[in-house]
């Protein structure tokens, strides 16, 4: 395991300096959270998918192997999964939000 877990903190710290990464949504809403430029960032960035499409939504995007790549499911076990897979193919720069939306809900009290 190489891929790098983070919490809500540094995907916040992320999305408020505007660092630009592929953000894979698996199913939250993260659009109340954020005001008008934070949300805009993460909108340009973020994809609503399927695990299925991951590597077709990669391929289609021509994102490079050493591209930021940010996954974010309900509990963190799909975006484990996930991290693993793209991992094995040769991805590099892989972050997981731990615990998913329900550890993020928690952090931001």
């Amino acid at each position: 395991m190489s891929y790098n877990k983070i919490g809500y903190y540094q995907l916040n710290n992320l999305i408020e300096n505007r660092v630009p990464f592929i953000f894979f949504n698996y199913g939250t809403d993260l659009g109340p959270w954020y005001s008008s430029i934070q949300k805009l960032h993460v909108e340009a960035w973020q994809v609503m998918l399927v695990e299925s499409q991951t590597q077709q939504e990669l391929d289609e995007r021509k994102i490079p192997k050493d591209f930021a790549i940010l996954l974010l499911c309900q509990d963190g076990k799909q975006s484990e999964r996930i991290a693993n897979v793209l991992e094995n193919k040769g991805y590099t720069n892989v972050y997981l939000i731990d615990g998913g939306y329900q550890q993020m809900v928690t952090d931001r009290g």
